[in-house]
């Protein structure tokens, strides 16, 4: 530990999160990194954190304000920090004790990083491990900054960021109460910054009722205010709109209609209503295997996303047909929407294959399911991944054997 002049600032901010705070310092002090400080914010707690911080003696620098905020909070440790770079750990999550080692050298080896980030594991109030895959994507920086357009999966307890960068670029915009990462991140790509990621699951992401995530009214309107912020208004002029600004709307939409309608609420008749606009705004949606495989897991909550999880299949897929139906076959629909219609059924029914498959339901939904998506998109047949799925789901190997004759193919991928 290196409290004079370290290489990274480890900045934690706190509210009345007293009950985790103590586990997440530890899991600073146990890193086999030592070159290091940490700063705890204390944003105006009411519970038990100074005396948390206070425990571990001098180790810890304690800074206190009124509150005012997860983004104002995390500007105050960055301003108060010392090091080449920061980290940023919230109270509630823990690092596994390679994480600043591994993030270090992921630095080195990429210098003109001004991110890194790498993926969790979900574990609940407790600490126990749930289902759901914590994975990261690793991507060149165009299709990174196109997926964060759509979809953030960069967590801030796997994040460390060059201070100089980030002080440059104006730290968090404290008008954002939520979702104030996804803006900083849409900023810095922007600006040309280069992110690194770091394909190892490092830190315990915690997922509880009392996370900022749980408030799906407050994320949907720090949604809609980000993509105003950088792209304009939703004006209904879609088809006139820059691609940047159609794939970020349609992220938006993707939002409202998967965390806030599905995950949160359960009501697939809503999520129907955002998806429809979804398609509207970017049409290249219909055809994304990321959005359908979520849809495919249905309501089931953050940490517990997974196929093999409980999934019932059955019920999925046939809320998701009659969730299309409701947004292609409304009356007035317009062409634009309606041609979408078998990309998306196809795409449908290849993530309900996948999910089939993985869930380990009978092999034969598995075969029905993307037989389906062939025959709605016959592209899929130049698809490796969709063919693996289809020989996998097919019990011998004669018949596999059969399958490489009838398809034409000498040779098969098995992924």
């Amino acid at each position: 530990m290196n409290v004079e002049s370290p290489t990274v600032s480890v900045i934690i901010p706190a509210w009345n999160q007293a009950q985790y705070l103590a586990e997440s310092i530890r899991s600073v002090l146990a890193q086999t990194y030592d070159d290091y400080e940490i700063i705890v914010v204390d944003d105006g707690s009411t519970d038990e954190t100074r005396a948390v911080v206070e425990s571990f003696g001098n180790r810890i620098r304690y800074v206190w304000q009124e509150n005012q905020g997860l983004a104002d909070a995390r500007n105050t440790g960055i301003g108060e920090a010392r090091g080449e770079y920061v980290a940023l750990l919230d109270s509630d999550d823990a690092w596994l004790p390679s994480f600043l080692t591994s993030m270090m050298l992921l630095a080195k080896a990429n210098p003109n990083a001004a991110v890194l980030y790498c993926g969790v594991i979900y574990v609940d109030h407790c600490g126990c491990y749930l289902p759901q895959s914590g994975r990261t994507r690793i991507l060149p920086r165009d299709e990174l900054y196109k997926t964060l357009l759509r979809f953030n999966f960069l967590i801030p307890s796997t994040i460390v960021m060059k201070r100089s960068v980030v002080m440059s670029a104006g730290l968090f915009d404290v008008a954002f109460r939520r979702l104030q990462d996804w803006e900083l991140w849409i900023r810095l790509m922007k600006q040309g910054q280069v992110f690194a990621g770091l394909d190892q699951s490092l830190v315990r992401y915690r997922v509880h009722s009392e996370s900022l995530s749980n408030d799906p009214a407050g994320g949907q309107q720090a949604a809609r205010a980000l993509v105003d912020k950088h792209f304009g208004l939703d004006d209904g002029e879609w088809e006139s709109w820059p691609a940047d600004k159609c794939r970020a709307y349609g992220g938006f939409y993707r939002y409202c209609a998967l965390t806030t309608s599905l995950m949160r609420n359960a009501d697939w008749a809503e999520c129907g209503r955002y998806l429809r606009r979804a398609f509207q705004v970017d049409e290249s949606l219909a055809s994304d295997v990321d959005l359908f495989y979520e849809l495919a897991l249905g309501s089931q909550p953050s940490g517990s996303r997974d196929a093999s999880s409980g999934v019932d299949i059955t019920e999925n897929s046939a809320r998701m047909m009659a969730l299309l139906k409701a947004v292609f076959e409304r009356p007035g629909s317009t062409y634009s929407l309606v041609r979408l219609r078998r990309p998306s059924y196809g795409t449908a029914y290849y993530a309900l294959g996948l999910v089939a498959y993985s869930s380990q339901a009978a092999p034969s939904r598995c075969r029905h399911f993307v037989r389906k998506a062939f025959a709605f998109r016959p592209d899929l047949l130049l698809d490796s991944r969709a063919l693996s799925l289809l020989v996998r789901s097919v019990p011998g190997r004669h018949r596999i054997t059969h399958f490489r004759r009838v398809m034409g193919f000498r040779h098969v991928t098995l992924l």
